[in-house]
């Protein structure tokens, strides 16, 4: 948070005051309930963007995660020599490889292993001081002119043969370090505006205001990352895996520029933890977006293997839940301006090598106007979208929109994590599965913790804590209610799961 004074502007704030570290466009919208004119005396919110080193981080000695606004002569090599740090570090930290572009006016984390110093020389190279030259003897006074101007084309040749040398020499260094690291200046949109041909102008438009940089990858890069889009890499649907150079990235193909637009129009004005990272795009004869690679695969693919299912244990499974509904929480409160889902299931929810969940699927998401009774938001739709099995009644058969559709669909997730079952079998929705816990069943049956027993993943091979299960089943039950004035929101979702988590 800043205190603004009456001559504050955001531009002035985010130029002299926080030193280029945002845009002023990025503290606008951040701040959109007031304009310049209004700043006096009121707290500005500064979305800096700022992290702390991770543990793999901490093995290398890397103390802190410094943020740095690029500048437009600014390339990786010379930013890692400018603060004495790794270039191989600079670029793992950032997420980048050696082929990435990054542009002016956005900002990278610089990675020290002390209180950084930066080198000034590197910034503005000495001039080296004019040397004293060496006396040259005259030549004898007798000494004709021919051989004067003879020694002196021999001079000249010599000094010429040199200089070429040295060039050649140069030129070949040059090359090869180049082959080797591939340094990218940091180039403007502008710079790159005839490879973006293949977009349509409100596409373009578009991406030259984007918050987050992406990565510009050539289909011919995707082929050769993809095996010319193989079998073998593919993922499931249009989703492939690919390789560049050391880097793992899931690539999706886009039914249109419309549908990539809209992709990239939420995930660069985001960046959460739980939401899978778009690293960056390509335009062909469709356009191709570039997201971080989930190695485990999605939930569905996990629950379906059985393998895998045995590896999910309780505590993990509590974790994905916790993670999923963090990231929920996230769009629907904390984003400006708030999303719904609206096609949350458990394709969509990706995990990890280390058994994190991270939501993705974009492509449906909707804007809402997030107000302190978020319920009371709703809207009708004409066309209904998302996955059987987990859409909400009031919107499958009217079309009412509302945050309570993730909800409802997150319920469906919450069931599966339990019980591994698909959201439908046979003509039968898996939300029908709590019912022996409606009407008092808890306290009315006997047999109502065997029948939660029997719900239960027998990949667990019961090893779970039958009251966390019974209150897991209690929240996925109300998530799943017909009347979504009864379901709660993901406040309370999330405060309940800390509870069991």
């Amino acid at each position: 948070m800043y205190n603004s004074s009456k001559s504050d502007t955001f531009p002035m704030i985010a130029c002299t005051v926080y030193e280029g570290l945002l845009k002023a466009q990025t503290l606008a919208e951040q701040n959109s309930t007031f304009q310049n004119r209004d700043l006096e005396n009121n707290q500005v919110i500064v979305p800096v963007r700022c992290a702390c080193p991770d543990r793999y981080d901490q093995k290398k000695d890397i103390k802190y995660l410094v943020t740095y606004p690029i500048a437009e002569s600014d390339n990786s090599t010379f930013i890692a020599r400018k603060f004495g740090v790794s270039e191989v570090d600079l670029l793992a930290v950032n997420n980048l490889g050696i082929l990435s572009t990054i542009y002016p006016q956005t900002t990278l984390l610089i990675p020290t292993k002390g209180i950084p110093v930066l080198k000034f020389e590197t910034t503005t190279p000495p001039i080296s001081p004019a040397s004293s030259r060496p006396v040259i003897p005259l030549k004898k006074l007798g000494e004709n002119k021919s051989s004067k101007r003879r020694n002196s084309f021999i001079v000249l040749g010599v000094g010429v043969f040199i200089a070429l040398s040295f060039l050649v020499v140069a030129i070949g260094l040059t090359l090869s370090v180049r082959k080797q690291w591939y340094p990218r200046n940091f180039q403007p949109l502008s710079a790159r505006s005839s490879k973006l041909s293949g977009f349509s102008p409100d596409f373009l438009d578009g991406m030259s205001k984007l918050k987050h940089s992406l990565l510009n990858f050539s289909l011919e890069e995707l082929r050769l990352a993809t095996a010319d889009f193989s079998e073998d890499s593919l993922v499931s649907g249009s989703v492939y895996h690919g390789i560049v150079g050391e880097s793992h990235f899931a690539i999706e193909e886009m039914g249109s520029e419309v549908e990539a637009h809209q992709v990239i129009d939420i995930l660069t004005k985001i960046n959460h933890l739980n939401i899978a990272k778009l690293q960056g795009f390509c335009f062909g004869i469709r356009p191709y977006l570039v997201f971080e690679f989930a190695e485990l695969g999605n939930l569905r693919g996990i629950l379906s293997n059985a393998k895998l299912a045995t590896e999910l244990t309780w505590a993990k499974r509590m974790q994905i839940a916790f993670d999923l509904a963090v990231g929920l929480h996230y769009i629907h409160y904390c984003t400006s301006p708030s999303y719904v889902h609206r096609n949350i299931n458990s394709k969509n929810v990706l995990i990890t090598m280390d058994w994190r969940a991270k939501i993705s699927g974009f492509k449906l998401a909707k804007t809402f106007t997030c107000t302190e009774e978020v319920e009371k938001n709703s809207w009708y739709e004409s066309v209904i979208v998302g996955r059987n099995g987990y859409l909400a009644p009031e919107y499958l058969y009217h079309g009412l929109g509302s945050p309570k559709v993730d909800i409802h669909a997150f319920g469906v997730v919450l069931l599966e994590l339990m019980s591994a079952k698909e959201a439908v079998m046979e003509g039968y929705m898996l939300k029908e599965c709590v019912g022996f816990l409606a009407d008092g069943g808890i306290e009315g049956s006997s047999g109502c913790l065997e029948k939660l027993k029997g719900l239960m993943d027998p990949s667990l091979d019961r090893d779970y804590p039958l009251g966390d299960a019974l209150c897991l089943a209690l929240l996925a039950k109300g998530c799943v209610e017909e009347d979504p004035q009864h379901r709660p929101n993901m406040n309370d979702v999330l405060k309940a799961l800390s509870r069991i988590v």
